[in-house]
């Protein structure tokens, strides 16, 4: 190390090999001690539990939900009454100063209330959808907005008593924010996912902080403002009302006029936008997507993209607050679904599939604008192709595909021909032993007609 000394027992080194002369010759004990104290710390290391050090790490709160070659439960069977349970579904941008302890916290409260559903957690915020008796997540929304995180929300429960108007005014609050509907743990099969994550909602840019865009707030529309807007500037060609959502969500229902990027996770609509700028610049963008947490990054991500592609005209980048749920309970409360703009039904990420304007116990055709796939009637109900491995969501009416009536995860369709020998030709290699397995070429899914087609739609190869 050039330039560097180093002073001990009031003599000076000027170079290295002198220091380490002396240290051995002097000071041989303190060496030794100190060496000493470094291998009893690897030993304890070493010694220590390997589930000690898993949890240490949140091993347990990474990893795939389901099982290889597995998906999330679309169908739900149970006969419980959905009225006497509660799910809500939220997201908050705040910094989260400890995921892993968060997420602790999750695992030991779902056990105690018996919750199911979806947790993500990262230093930017939180994402969930949990489900359980409506008393349990009572008491989980009171646990959770003590927390000191959680305090900024203003969303703890007052020590003090509240009149009757400052009641309505807090549950209102509550209630647009967790965005809770009827319903019981079977929607998410009975189990919970805990996870710890870079991002709550993988658009693939952790950099990208939403709660540091001095525009997001000022850029959100609360549901009666977005209505308005949409019929205001319904039919202008400097407009572009925006869905950010997957294509299979957008099929189910969407609103008049909007643009659904054929998009299958949220991570490809940065591609999306890279390639259309010149389409989306210097328009005003109004975009929309089931609860508002994709469109907090997608719109973070359109101004920064956007803000240079202008060419002398301003692009103003819009947001449903609350989203498309927030949107169908303001309607639902204003008493004028006639009056409604949206059409169709509102993808869900749980067994239930999907709600609309009617009770989401009860099953509408009137709402009904996506066809079954075998026979075109009318239907918003999902399966997953059979085809081995693709879990490609398919609309099929009860009459084509009866699955209860097959093996549990076979609909009897599959999205594509390509599909289904594909899949035959994967299922049958992952049940060869793996003996078998090495002594032939390694079997993989390819890209079936369906997903080229939408590739190709998406423009990308």
């Amino acid at each position: 190390m050039d330039n560097a000394s180093w002073k001990c027992c009031d003599m000076t080194f000027d170079k290295a090999p002198g220091i380490y002369r002396h240290m051995a010759t002097q000071h041989a004990d303190i060496i030794e001690d100190h060496t000493e104290q470094e291998l009893d710390l690897i030993r304890s290391k070493k010694s220590r539990p390997a589930a000690e050090d898993s949890i240490q790490r949140g091993d347990e709160f990474k990893g795939r939900r389901a099982e290889k070659y597995g998906s999330d439960p679309i169908s739900l069977h149970c006969s419980c009454d959905p009225a006497l349970g509660t799910v809500i579904l939220f997201y908050a941008y705040l910094p989260i100063n400890n995921p892993l302890a968060l997420a602790h916290l999750h695992k030991a409260w779902s056990l105690d209330l018996n919750l199911c559903g979806k947790v993500k957690v990262a230093t930017e915020g939180i994402n969930a959808t949990l489900a359980g008796a409506s008393e349990a997540i009572r008491q989980y929304l009171d646990l959770l907005t003590v927390q000191p995180e959680f305090t900024p929300l203003q969303l703890a429960r007052p020590a003090k008593s509240l009149s009757v108007e400052e009641t309505t005014i807090f549950d209102k609050k509550r209630y647009d924010f967790f965005k809770p509907t009827p319903g019981c743990g079977h929607v998410f099969g009975g189990v919970i996912s805990i996870k710890v994550v870079d991002e709550i909602c993988p658009l693939g840019a952790p950099e990208l902080s939403v709660y540091h865009d001095p525009s997001n707030k000022p850029g959100k529309l609360p549901p009666r403002d977005f209505h308005n807007k949409l019929k205001e500037l319904e039919g202008r060609e400097d407009v572009v009302v925006l869905d950010v959502r997957n294509y299979y969500e957008s099929h189910l229902g969407h609103f008049p006029g909007a643009v659904m990027p054929p998009i299958r996770k949220f991570s490809s609509f940065r591609d999306y936008v890279d390639k259309n700028k010149e389409q989306l610049s210097g328009k005003t963008i109004l975009s929309y997507c089931t609860g508002g947490i994709r469109c907090e990054k997608a719109t973070s991500y359109l101004r920064k993209s956007l803000e240079s592609e202008a060419n002398g005209k301003e692009t103003e980048v819009l947001m449903l607050e609350g989203g498309i749920h927030n949107y169908l309970e303001w309607i639902k409360h204003e008493g004028k679904p006639k009056d409604s703009l949206w059409l169709g039904r509102n993808y869900i990420f749980d067994a239930r599939q999907s709600l609309g304007l009617e009770d989401p116990s009860q099953a509408s055709q009137g709402a009904i604008i996506s066809f079954c796939q075998q026979c075109q009637v009318p239907s918003a109900r999902y399966v997953k192709c059979s085809g081995f491995g693709c879990h490609r969501l398919i609309v099929a009416c009860a009459d084509c595909s009866p699955t209860p009536a097959k093996p549990a995860g076979d609909s009897g369709i599959c999205c594509c021909n390509d599909c289904l020998e594909m899949g035959n030709q994967l299922r049958n290699y992952s049940q060869l032993e793996p003996a078998e397995q090495t002594s032939i070429p390694r079997v993989k899914r390819g890209i079936c007609a369906c997903e080229r087609k939408r590739r190709a739609e998406l423009g990308v190869e």
